[in-house]
C-alpha cells in the first residue's frame, strides 16, 4: 500500500458513501485509477465491506454488555466448539479469545435486562463447558470508532 491507498482507505473509513468523483477530487486522480485501487484493496482484503452505522437505541437495543466467559476445560475441541456455538447467537456482536484472567470476551447487545437474562440463562449457560460468566453493563460510551489510527 502506498500513501494514496492509505489516504483512500482513510477517506472511506470516515465516509463510506463518498462518490468516485469526490474521491477523485480529494486524491488528485481520475476516476479510473481510483476504481482500480478500490477493486485491488477489496481483492486483497484490506477493505472488507461497506456498512451503515446504526444507532442501537433507535433500533430498540437499550443494553450493551461485555460478558467475560471462563471455560471449565481448555482442550482444543472445547475451545473450537465454544467458538462455533457463540457464532450462532445474534445477541453477540463481537467475541474475542483472550489470554489473561478469563478466556473469552463477548460484546452483547439486547433490548433490556430481561433479554440479557434470557440470553445468559437460556443460551450461554446451556453451552457445554461453561465455567464462569461475569457481566459488565455499559453505562456510557466514551469513544467508539472503527477508524484505524493513522500511521
Amino acid at each position: 500500500m502506498d500513501s494514496i491507498d492509505r489516504k483512500l482507505v482513510s477517506l472511506l473509513q470516515h465516509n463510506g458513501k463518498l462518490a468516485m468523483k469526490e474521491l477523485s477530487k480529494a486524491l488528485g486522480l481520475s476516476i479510473t485509477p481510483i476504481y482500480d485501487r478500490l477493486r485491488r484493496l477489496e481483492q486483497q482484503g484490506v477493505i472488507t465491506g461497506y456498512h451503515a452505522h446504526v444507532n442501537e437505541k433507535k433500533m430498540g437495543f437499550g443494553l450493551e454488555v461485555f460478558c467475560s466467559v471462563t471455560l471449565e476445560s481448555h482442550k482444543a475441541d472445547f475451545l473450537k466448539q465454544f467458538e462455533e456455538d457463540i457464532k450462532k447467537f445474534d445477541e453477540v456482536l463481537e467475541c474475542y479469545h483472550l489470554a489473561g484472567s478469563f478466556d473469552f470476551l463477548l460484546k452483547v447487545l439486547v433490548r433490556n435486562m430481561d433479554d440479557y437474562g434470557d440470553f445468559v440463562n437460556k443460551k450461554l449457560a446451556k453451552l457445554e463447558n461453561i465455567g464462569l460468566v461475569h457481566s459488565h453493563m455499559v453505562l456510557n460510551k466514551i469513544k467508539q470508532t472503527r477508524v484505524l489510527p493513522s500511521h
